[in-house]
């Protein structure tokens, strides 16, 4: 299932507004409460980093959400931080 939606990551761009932060909102809580690990956890990092990195839009705004809800842990990976 979480695959799935990883792969749907592509698609993020046409979510409207509302479904793309919950599933910011989804992601980051995902990471938050260790369900990831190894390779899962480093792609889905890699996906919150890629969205941020397009400062402004859709996809800039699911990142945000992803990384309010999973900020507390950045130190724990600080090639990411």
């Amino acid at each position: 299932m979480i695959n799935n939606l990883f792969d749907e990551y592509r698609f993020f761009h046409r979510y409207p507004e509302r479904e793309l932060q919950l599933t910011g909102e989804l992601y980051g809580a995902i990471i938050n409460n260790d369900l990831l690990a190894g390779i899962t956890l480093g792609v889905a990092l890699k996906q919150v980093l890629e969205s941020l990195r397009r400062s402004f839009g859709k996809l800039y705004r699911f990142g945000w959400c992803a990384l309010e809800k999973f900020k507390e842990k950045l130190h724990t990976w600080p090639l990411y931080s």
